[in-house]
């Protein structure tokens, strides 16, 4: 009878919790989502105590209880992209939204030294992997922040972008690594592919094209950096 009345509230245990409403930074294990460790690795920008008292209790990774409802849904209790944006720039690992901060906002290499999928939050932080991870699995560990990434995945599909007058400002912040703004330094950005042939015939130093002109399409090659 105590076996039985046991397993029963263990039973009513497990049904009480809610399952996760938005799945964000979760993970499927036996057919239910779970909070994976992206949910959580990261900081939040205020202090905890404050973020709990905003949002709840701090989700825990591993875990298939819902986060908070305050940390997604409005005052009618309706899913509300706002009150998540507001979660995630301010609380996220509390409300288990470090996975879709700007510190996860990259794509991994095509052809890590390591496999991705391997990796471990202690790897992370492990003064030998950081270096390889940063540049290898920077979506895994939160350090896309850290390195030269393109944010946009299409970069790389016309590297024209990099060059374009009206796209620049785009590609500083969204092509990086395509368009090498990692490596110069201040507004000095990639030189166009076909430089090398202008440069002979004169460009850097022919009046009838602006500093500008020649900053945007040559800055390198007319040694504007």
């Amino acid at each position: 009878m105590f076996h039985v009345l046991l397993c029963s509230t263990f039973l009513r245990g497990i049904l009480s919790q809610d399952p996760i409403g938005d799945l964000n930074c979760t993970y499927v294990s036996e057919g239910q989502p779970k909070f994976s460790h992206k949910a959580t690795n990261c900081a939040n920008r205020f202090d905890e105590n404050y973020c709990i008292s905003l949002f709840g209790d701090p989700v825990e990774v591993d875990s298939a209880e819902d986060r908070s409802e305050l940390c997604y849904k409005n005052g009618f209790l309706e899913t509300s992209e706002d009150v998540k944006h507001l979660a995630s720039e301010t609380c996220p690992a509390t409300c288990g939204y470090c996975c879709i901060t700007r510190a996860f906002s990259c794509s991994n290499a095509k052809s890590p030294r390591v496999s991705c999928d391997i990796v471990t939050p202690l790897m992370c932080v492990d003064p030998f992997w950081k270096p390889i991870l940063i540049e290898d699995c920077p979506n895994i560990c939160g350090f896309c922040e850290l390195g030269c990434f393109d944010r946009a995945h299409f970069c790389a599909r016309d590297v024209s972008i990099c060059w374009h007058p009206d796209m620049i400002e785009f590609a500083k912040e969204n092509c990086r690594r395509t368009c090498n703004y990692c490596t110069f330094t201040g507004d000095c950005g990639p030189d166009h592919p076909y430089c090398v042939h202008w440069v002979r015939n004169n460009f850097c130093i022919n009046p009838f094209y602006t500093t500008q002109q020649k900053r945007t399409y040559c800055p390198r090659s007319c040694k504007l950096c």
